[in-house]
């Protein structure tokens, strides 16, 4: 059906394919336009999300035109936008600011206001923004008219940023070594090119000092129409729009004599080009090795022939990870991970690559690289079967039908990403049915031959760039990195090395079960709250289906009871953190978890079964047409679970192999140490390291399992979205009311005694470790024993949202002390009802103390004098506007029905009205029951 589907949409387009230019066609709900000063425009209405459109600035601008002493600069000008225009002023925050307008009208800074910076693009976006508001949208285009060529950019504007990009900057550097390594490869890996220095983050000494002039000189060189596409996608009036954009943006002058946008070129290499860099913190031992070539020209990069080369490259690679993905899946691992791409060359658009990419074990590296390239030349050498070509089809005809059965519930973002790329990079930007119908024709007439080719042409063994990134303390000793030498050799010796074609992949079988199980019965089904329908069934099991369109063909899928780990001691603790793993990659009844991914061939879906802290189950989506086999899988996962001793031993092999040099990062000591300050010292709370794996107990998993599912009465499954009524009972009957249960047992169906509680009073932990990139990284968590309601609950999300905004200002913009301050809530039942609200944030040692007294101040003074007029307002617009947006998603109704049937909370009713009726005293008096019992952990390193 679905193929007959795609090939109806071809012979439509048909005839137009085979006479037009071999440019691919744009969108025809996109209306595209350019003014006489150079700067081009794309319009595309979309109700989905009805009163709400994107709007965006997309300039052909990055970090790879800076001149030496502007390094850094193409970044920082991205975060000036946000600090003083012509029509707005005042810096971040202020009351006359873009910030300061747009969260009154609900959109909120970081979350649907924001930018980006990278090598070869800078892109600014106004989100969601609420447009069936009156003059929302002239605002936001003149937003992105001062963007584009009136910022301000003040001398003291600019002298408080410089501490926001410092912290930026630290931390980046802070949170993972990758970062710093990659900066260090970045002048071997690109040698001779521009952008051997280009990371958009800069030169943080250049940050430091920059003359004003030299900032401004770049923005005035580089923003300029020729360079700058505006966007403009959701629920708009598109002649309106363009009309409104026209008169706008015609006066931004091309300046004369601008210079030309180059996009600059990375040279080959003969010899293979290696490099090799341990940090005291990096953990593992991480392999990529790129076989460079030409990327697709700029000009062409729209056209068919690019996009049948695409579709031909999709298709190899897919195949070559399902053959690496064994690798994994080796009784004795010879490599942590192994994975594999076609794309751009790290971090250029000018150059592709082939990329494999593999974690290593780091007491014997050559035997990955050996195995890993094994596969590699097979493939190579010999090609693919027919049988894998097939699957890979079938995947790739699944994938885009999904997105046809949607393309009328495709968001904003996703169009605007789309047209970025189109202006970016020249990338298509087809409308779905015209792809579509593309990769069918592609489907019908690449051969198995093709592929070969492409595969042969991709790995060529030519052009070759190692990067290898690795520790430098491996299972408590000092770790020697192999030299890039010895990484060559290997490489080399495994391309040249003989091997013989054992390339026998066939279908598999795509049964699931031969014998059906004795079915169930539905004892009584009537209409419950929120448009669910609720079963009961024979076997204990209570089922809540909500049938909805807003997602077509899709469904999400959530069974659960609460229980879960929390009914084991402390002595289970490793075997319970290990549990999950075990069981999904075990797979179920005869078949391992490859040929499970291997039957599925052709279905959208995705089955996990879990035991978590309070509750076990089993969690999922699946189109609606695959919703049979979902329950297929579930019904095996629960009552036959795969015992794979083999699998097993690899997952605790390659687990301490990881584990062996987990302290090599500070995030990890430091969350080992929150974690006990904020639960207690106790067995369940420390980390599972090398050692306590050998705890994990083979037996005791499959026992534990066993225990949670041998008896589902209890069990809630909650199926939401596109359900096809004219089998769903019949499904439901022979799938889930056919489950081992027992009606009316003592399933008490509650957490048990080992749940983890935050404790109680002031704690207080500061400690002190080395850092390669000296930061102080800090938690407070603030905790009081609050009744557990719809109420409540919005009570403490506003106040996160406006402590957040408040950090924001005094502890970001005021200061430039950090990069920013995070605030968290959370709610939770058992075993008493509480809450919780965690401040975060990273910043310079030497600040730390000039920063933390910041934290309990504003928020004592919020518990005091409760929150402004105005703060209140813009979180209570946004929780409009974003309330609109969740009720047209499935996850959203799934929410609500998980928490009515878990806690007895309907957090849809009347939600609107609670939002509308908050005030800021109510606000300060949830702030003040928060912060009066006292209860503050601290933990900080620095």
């Amino acid at each position: 059906m679905k193929q007959r589907r795609i090939f109806s949409l071809l012979m439509c387009l048909g005839c137009s394919m085979a006479v037009s230019a071999q440019t691919l066609p744009l969108d025809s709900c996109i209306r595209k336009g350019k003014l006489a000063n150079g700067l081009t425009y794309y319009i595309r209405h979309n109700d989905q999300t009805p009163g709400q459109a994107d709007f965006y600035i997309a300039q052909r601008v990055g970090s790879i035109l800076e001149q030496p002493e502007q390094r850094g600069l193409a970044h920082f000008l991205e975060h000036m936008a946000f600090n003083g225009t012509r029509n707005f002023p005042d810096g971040n925050g202020g009351k006359h600011s873009v910030r300061n307008w747009c969260e009154r009208n609900g959109i909120k800074f970081g979350a649907d206001l924001n930018a980006y910076t990278s090598i070869n693009q800078t892109v600014y976006n106004i989100s969601n923004a609420p447009v069936s508001k009156a003059g929302v949208t002239d605002t936001c285009l003149t937003i992105l008219h001062d963007w584009a060529g009136s910022l301000l950019l003040k001398d003291n504007e600019i002298d408080q940023e410089r501490g926001v990009i410092r912290e930026e900057w630290r931390t980046r550097r802070s949170r993972m070594a990758a970062q710093r390594m990659m900066e260090n490869a970045m002048p071997v890996i690109y040698a001779g090119s521009k952008y051997a220095d280009c990371l958009p983050i800069g030169h943080i000494e250049v940050v430091d000092t920059f003359h004003y002039d030299t900032l401004r000189d770049y923005y005035q060189k580089w923003y300029r129409p020729d360079l700058q596409g505006i966007i403009v996608v959701g629920d708009i009036d598109v002649d309106q729009i363009e009309a409104k954009i026209r008169k706008l943006f015609s006066d931004n002058p091309m300046p004369i004599g601008a210079p030309q946008r180059t996009y600059y070129t990375v040279p080959d290499n003969k010899e293979m080009i290696v490099y090799t860099q341990a940090d005291n913190e990096q953990p593992t031992l991480n392999f990529s090795l790129y076989m460079k070539h030409d990327a697709e020209q700029r000009q062409s990069r729209d056209t068919r022939e690019a996009f049948l080369s695409s579709y031909k490259s999709r298709l190899a690679m897919f195949i070559l990870r399902q053959r690496l993905a064994k690798l994994s899946h080796e009784a004795q691992p010879r490599v942590m991970s192994a994975n594999c791409r076609v794309g751009n060359f790290y971090v250029t658009t000018e150059k592709d690559a082939f990329a494999l990419n593999l974690g290593l074990m780091p007491n014997n590296p050559q035997v990955g690289i050996d195995a890993a390239i094994e596969i590699v030349e097979k493939a190579r050498r010999y090609g693919f079967t027919a049988a894998e070509l097939e699957h890979a089809k079938v995947q790739h005809t699944v994938n885009i039908e999904h997105r046809l059965d949607n393309k009328n519930k495709t968001r904003n973002a996703e169009y605007a990403k789309n047209i970025v790329s189109n202006f970016c990079n020249n990338e298509p930007c087809m409308n779905i049915e015209y792809e579509a119908a593309l990769e069918a024709e592609f489907s019908a007439t690449v051969t198995l031959d093709d592929i070969n080719k492409t595969m042969a042409e991709i790995v060529d063994n030519k052009n070759q760039v190692c990067i290898v990134f690795g520790p430098t303390k491996y299972d408590g000793k000092p770790y020697t990195m192999p030299t890039s030498d010895q990484f060559k050799t290997w490489i080399e010796s495994a391309q040249q090395r003989e091997y013989t074609n054992d390339n026998t992949a066939q279908q598999v079988d795509p049964v699931f079960m031969k014998k059906l199980p004795k079915k169930g019965k539905i004892l009584s089904k009537q209409a419950t709250d929120n448009g669910y329908t609720e079963y009961v069934l024979s076997n204990g099991i209570k089922v809540s289906a909500r049938q909805s369109d807003i997602e077509p063909n899709r469904l999400t899928i959530n069974m659960f009871r609460l229980g879960g780990r929390s009914l084991y001691p402390d002595t289970d603790a490793p075997t319970l953190q290990f549990l999950n793993s075990v069981v999904k990659e075990s797979g179920a009844a005869d078949f391992d978890f490859l040929t499970l991914e291997k039957k599925r061939r052709g279905k959208a879906l995705r089955v996990v079964p879990y035991i978590d802290a309070e509750e076990e189950g089993v969690k999922g989506v699946c189109v609606a047409s695959d919703l049979k086999t979902w329950l297929q899988i579930m019904y095996l996962y629960l009552t036959n679970p795969r015992k794979d001793k083999a699998i097993f031993q690899n997952m605790i092999t390659k687990q301490q192999s990881m584990l062996r040099n987990r302290n090599a990062s500070p995030n990890v000591t430091y969350n080992d140490s929150l974690r006990v300050a904020v639960y207690g010292e106790r067995k369940r709370t420390q980390p599972l390291t090398a050692e306590r794996m050998n705890e994990v107990n083979f037996d005791r998993i499959y026992q534990i399992y066993n225990e949670r599912f041998s008896n589902l009465a209890g069990m809630h499954l909650i199926v939401t979205g596109d359900i096809r009524q004219d089998d769903f009972d019949e499904l439901l009957c022979q799938y889930v009311a056919s489950l081992p249960g027992k009606r009316n047992s003592n399933n008490d169906c509650k957490p048990g005694e080992y749940t983890l509680n935050i404790q109680k009073g002031q704690v207080t932990k500061v400690f002190h470790k080395q850092m390669i990139t000296p930061s102080a990284q800090t938690n407070i968590v603030y905790s009081a024993p609050i009744a557990y309601t719809a109420d409540t609950d919005l009570k403490l999300d506003v106040l996160s949202q406006i402590m957040r905004g408040v950090y924001t200002e005094k502890v970001r913009e005021e200061r430039g002390g950090t990069y920013g301050v995070s605030v968290e809530g959370q709610f939770w039942k058992y075993p008493t009802d509480g809450c919780s609200m965690t401040v975060s944030f990273r910043c310079d040692p030497d600040k730390y103390d000039e920063l933390l007294p910041l934290i309990d101040l504003n928020l004592q003074r919020m518990a005091t004098e409760g929150p402004t007029i105005e703060q209140l307002q813009k979180v209570k617009e946004y929780e409009r506007k974003n309330y609109q947006r969740a009720v047209l998603t499935n996850g959203w109704w799934e929410y609500v029905r998980y928490h009515q049937l878990r806690e007895g909370i309907d957090f849809n009713r009347n939600y609107l009205q609670k939002v509308d009726s908050l005030t800021t005293d109510d606000i300060r008096q949830f702030c003040r029951q928060l912060t009066a019992p006292g209860n503050r952990i601290q933990v900080t390193m620095k």
